[in-house]
């Protein structure tokens, strides 16, 4: 019989199994870059030096088999079909399937947040030729924002509502679930950037409602960059066209004996995404780690997330560094944004830095971000090492 491990057992473990990065220094910058796990690099590693010595060239079995059984993994962990997973570059990437793959109109509408990270932003602004417009949910100094205030924004001509699950400023955790009601009832398209969120919550398409739904590898992941994934439901595909056609996205590309055929059908599911061969040592890093977290348990890994950023929510404001993010049941995150007494977060950031204690600066605040390798020792190094306000 398996024996039943304690949470602190488990963290402790993959701590000290897996990231070799607490033992250099305290890591609260997940947000920023996700250490790599060993089995992350492990799995990268493997493919690379079949690759350097012949032993497995990159052909079908890592275009096709591979990528299907990343897919796979992907779909398990956020509870979609794997068909309904297209593995890409970036989040930007999978947000603009929706900005250049949409039958945008003159007068159509997209809601945005206006504290949201540039990659949601971007793909809508360039739709400014199109004569589509932007509406901004005011964020008014709050941190937060509720589900009335993106109804607020909305208008009949709204087609599109896209939102951060966890915004990557101060760690608010958007009440994505409620807009996705509000999106059904409005009949409109929910897009939810998960990348500073899945692999520290629970991501479940099914819960959150988002007709698109993508992350990229290199933050809470943990897996790098230059790899992926986006759920895109069926529902949204059947209405988007294919931005970027290429040799793999077509339904019969898998048979080099139809290459030479040129029929440009799509395949059915998000694959039809997917132009070329993807980063293939990053995927399958990919892999490795959500493996990691499927193990270790999304719920499991939320508990002792959400934990460790209450203890340093209070002690940073003990310390006199007090927090501005959220801390409303539901909307916490492993983010948390702290203000500095002087205004001098870069000098705060840079001794710290000196002490072997790693976090980021965003919006003249520091930025602590935890994930399931940090522990309360992290947290009684960090306020040790933080000078009096």
């Amino acid at each position: 019989m398996t024996a039943v491990t304690s949470p602190e057992e488990t963290m402790s473990r993959l701590r000290r199994e897996e990231f070799p990065v607490t033992d250099q220094k305290v890591w609260f910058d997940t947000a920023t870059y996700g250490p790599l796990p060993v089995s992350n690099v492990r799995a990268q590693t493997a493919l690379l030096e079949g690759m350097m010595l012949g032993v497995d060239a990159p052909g079908l079995g890592h275009w096709w088999d591979g990528a299907a059984e990343v897919r796979g993994k992907v779909g398990q962990f956020i509870g979609c079909q794997p068909d309904d997973v297209a593995l890409l570059r970036s989040t930007g990437e999978g947000i603009s399937l929706v900005s250049l793959g949409l039958d945008w109109r003159p007068g159509d509408e997209v809601v945005l947040y206006d504290q949201e990270f540039p990659s949601d932003v971007y793909p809508f602004l360039a739709l400014a030729k199109k004569g589509v417009n932007i509406s901004f949910v005011a964020d008014r100094g709050r941190h937060r924002f509720d589900v009335d205030d993106v109804a607020d924004a909305m208008s009949h001509r709204t087609r599109a509502v896209c939102i951060s699950l966890v915004n990557c400023y101060h760690g608010f955790r958007a009440p994505v679930e409620q807009i996705a009601g509000l999106c059904r009832e409005r009949g409109c398209w929910l897009l939810a950037d998960v990348v500073q969120g899945v692999g520290v919550l629970p991501v479940s398409v099914a819960s959150l409602g988002a007709d698109l739904v993508t992350a990229h590898g290199y933050k809470s992941l943990c897996s790098g960059y230059g790899i992926s994934f986006c759920y895109v439901s069926p529902e949204l595909r059947d209405r988007l066209e294919v931005s970027a056609p290429g040799w793999k996205n077509i339904e019969d590309a898998p048979f080099i004996s139809k290459q030479l055929d040129y029929n440009l059908r799509y395949a059915d599911g998000a694959r039809r995404f997917e132009p070329t061969v993807q980063n293939l040592a990053g995927m399958y890093g990919l892999g490795a780690s959500i493996d990691l977290f499927t193990a270790a348990g999304s719920e499991r890994i939320a508990d002792w997330v959400l934990d460790l950023t209450a203890a340093l929510t209070e002690a940073l404001a003990e310390k006199g560094y007090p927090v501005v993010s959220s801390t409303r049941p539901g909307e916490r995150s492993s983010i948390i944004s702290a203000e500095v007494p002087d205004g001098n977060a870069a000098a705060v950031q840079a001794a710290l830095a000196a002490q072997r204690i790693r976090c980021a600066v965003r919006d003249g605040r520091l930025r602590f971000s935890c994930h399931l390798f940090n522990n309360r020792d992290d947290i009684e190094r960090l306020i040790a090492a933080l000078p009096p306000p």
